[in-house]
């Protein structure tokens, strides 16, 4: 109409008013609270810091694994072979002390060694006792086994040895089987609390 200014639109749509703020998005501080997962980003955007294992456990671990191996492998061996040397020296031939050792030397190994090293134990046994009888007492009489001599001694070593070499033996599988019943009692409970068995060793749950 006549008269009248025209109105714009933006008289039309009424008085303007501003926009709201947006709240502050809260920022979390880094490394605060146990519920971000690794590696998540905060809202401040600076990663989380996740924590790595300590490389000292690994090593820790490894080196304890050497030393039972270290020291299954000096029972084994040195056992025995001090009860040579003291039969040796109480009068000609091995005779109980050098049995005693062979025997304890044996159990202590199968006790210490893990459980790849269970198989070295039972058939490294009677090797590490005929060679530590036929050794000592051919070094204690090297006349003795002269040309033809020599293997009529090896043949009295063999037949002389073999009663300690069959005990060594024999003990080792036993510690070998109580070894093996023990660690299948441990894992009864397990497997009651978690509802798994559990792997063997070198398998993956997976396989």
């Amino acid at each position: 109409m006549a008269g009248q200014r025209a109105r714009t639109p933006y008289q039309d749509a009424g008085p303007r008013t501003e926009d709201r703020a947006l709240p502050a998005q809260r920022s979390r501080p880094v490394g605060a609270g146990a519920a971000d997962a690794p590696g998540k980003v905060t809202g401040t955007g600076v990663p989380r810091q996740v924590r790595a294992p300590r490389p000292g456990a690994a090593r820790r671990r490894q080196q304890a694994r050497r030393r039972c191996g270290a020291a299954a492998a000096l029972s084994a061996v040195g056992l025995p072979l001090l009860g040579a040397v003291a039969d040796e020296l109480d009068g000609p031939g091995v005779g109980l002390l050098f049995a005693v050792g062979s025997v304890l030397g044996t159990a202590a190994a199968a006790v210490l060694c893990s459980r790849a090293g269970r198989w070295w134990v039972v058939t490294a046994a009677p090797v590490v006792v005929l060679l530590t009888a036929s050794g000592v007492e051919y070094l204690a009489h090297p006349g003795n086994y002269q040309g033809k001599n020599l293997g009529t001694g090896v043949l009295r070593w063999v037949v002389g040895a073999f009663p300690v070499m069959a005990a060594a033996v024999a003990v080792a599988l036993a510690v070998v089987a109580v070894r093996a019943v023990a660690a299948r009692r441990r894992a009864v409970p397990e497997r009651r609390r978690t509802g798994r068995t559990p792997a063997p060793a070198g398998r993956s749950r997976r396989g």
